[in-house]
């Protein structure tokens, strides 16, 4: 590893050579071989600005295996070349080509991280975990380094991004990612319907249950566990159980339709049916409930106003394994979280008896929510579009203001 890092600087410092003139505006994506859709959206809201600046937009994903780092390999010149030419470089998580290379001076590169919270330790916290890599090789591929600001949406997370990160407070803007305006939207959708109708949260068209009601949407979202399945099955039991001993709840149960919105790995299981073709964010939009854990759905999903209910059986064991830097327990939404499947599902039917009037408290969801996100859910495009604008003309015109 350390040739091929060697390696990486030698190829840096080669193109940074052809690459005197730093102007635009370079996007990387580290999510995935697709840019993310936050990168896409604020591409679109760059490119659209007055005299904006040329925008180049670049996406892979460096995997642990050899195989994937060769098959990287290629993206990451590509990747090279972009951040050396450019005045501001924008990621959206840790990407080589920007932390390890000797950062060129007059550059700005922002950190707009993929996820707007930190329920689950990450990055630097887990460094010599399970989930992790070993210290070595963190320092090795100088994790994170570089950056002159890093997205943050809420007090209330920043202390866990200055551990996951390695930087002092100084480094942090208070900014939303594009995706907090998607979520602004659903839930405006969401709250205009509820005024109509109810509790429901779509009019999706779907047959009606015995009581003149289609069954409540339940999307059960939980986080991906290293080298472990999740528990979808004692979730599923629970439901099974629950629906098949009506008399246990003093009366006939409201209808659930239970939706499993799996990691990939998890899905792939012969004897797990998953959905696999909506995206998630969409289900914010269609779902009654919300069932998660340690992932950033919980944060999502309360944002978007989805009663959201915390299956976190495994939580003494991924404290010690990965660690978490919040415990549902403890918050807001605390007497919604549970260890046990059958309890929590005993929790929803009773919450969720009157489904006209649901006895939930959206009160402490929103409560939640608020502590986490304290940014708008609307114009966070927009107004990081400004400040990286802002952040290639320094010192002149244009001037990009967004109220």
């Amino acid at each position: 590893m350390k040739a091929a890092v060697a390696m990486l600087r030698g190829a840096a410092a080669f193109i940074g050579v052809f690459a005197w003139r730093r102007k635009g505006v370079a996007l990387i994506s580290c999510q995935g071989d697709e840019p993310s859709q936050d990168i896409l959206d604020l591409a679109a809201a760059l490119r659209g600005m007055p005299q904006a600046p040329r925008v180049r937009v670049l996406a892979g994903k460096m995997d642990r295996s050899a195989g994937g780092a060769f098959r990287f390999a290629g993206k990451m010149l590509s990747m090279l070349r972009a951040a050396a030419g450019a005045r501001v470089v924008v990621v959206d998580a840790y990407c080589p080509a920007v932390s390890i290379p000797e950062k060129r001076p007059g550059q700005k590169v922002v950190q707009i991280w993929h996820a707007p919270e930190a329920i689950k330790k990450f990055s630097l916290q887990i460094v010599d975990t399970e989930a992790g890599y070993s210290s070595h090789v963190a320092e090795l591929l100088c994790m994170h380094r570089g950056y002159d600001y890093i997205l943050c949406p809420s007090d209330a997370t920043r202390p866990f991004f200055e551990e996951a990160f390695g930087y002092a407070e100084e480094a942090f803007v208070k900014h939303g990612l594009p995706s907090l305006d998607r979520i602004g939207a659903l839930r405006a959708g969401r709250d205009a319907f509820k005024n109509r109708k109810g509790v429901r949260a779509a009019d999706d068209g779907r047959p009606c249950d015995g009581d003149g009601g289609r069954p409540l949407t339940v999307v059960y979202a939980p986080t991906f566990r290293d080298g472990t399945w999740v528990d979808a099955e004692g979730l599923v039991r629970a439901f099974e159980r629950a629906a098949a001993e009506p008399n246990a709840f003093g009366e006939v149960p409201p209808a659930f339709e239970l939706v499993l919105k799996l990691h990939p790995l998890d899905a792939a299981r012969p004897e797990i049916v998953a959905d696999t073709e909506t995206l998630l964010i969409e289900w914010y939009a269609k779902a009654d409930i919300v069932i998660t854990d340690y992932s950033g759905v919980a944060v999502e999903a309360a944002a978007a106003g989805v009663a959201s209910y915390y299956y976190v059986y495994d939580i003494n064991n991924y404290k010690m394994r990965r660690g978490l830097n919040v415990d549902l327990h403890d918050e807001a939404v605390g007497k919604y979280a549970f260890i046990d499947a059958d309890e929590l599902v005993a929790q929803m039917m009773q919450d969720f008896a009157d489904v006209a009037a649901p006895a939930y408290d959206y009160e402490a969801l929103e409560a939640f929510a608020s502590k986490y996100l304290e940014v708008p859910l609307e114009g966070n495009t927009q107004r990081l579009a400004a400040f990286i604008a802002r952040l290639h003309h320094p010192h002149g015109q244009p001037q990009y203001v967004v109220e």
